[in-house]
């Protein structure tokens, strides 16, 4: 697979927030820049973009996260109640 197929590749999975394909695509594209592979400018911009992307999925994993946990805590301080 070539360097832009798997920079491709893990955009949709990002997009798709598809987080298994997401880490094939994301091994695949380390394969390819490990093998020689250079990069072109419009690849690396593509990189970056992917990294603004993930951060911005574990900002809203962390954000669910902590919903969930405060549902949670509602939910059995209801139950302390009756």
């Amino acid at each position: 697979m070539t360097l832009k197929q798997a920079t491709e590749r893990a955009k949709t999975a990002l997009a798709a927030e598809d987080l298994e394909e997401l880490a094939r695509a994301l091994k695949a594209r380390r394969k390819a820049l490990g093998s020689g592979e250079p990069p072109t400018q419009e690849i690396f911009d593509a990189g970056e973009r992917l990294l603004k992307g993930l951060l911005a999925l574990e900002q809203r994993a962390a954000f669910d996260s902590a919903r969930v946990g405060q549902v949670g805590r509602y939910i059995e301080n209801l139950k302390t109640r009756d």
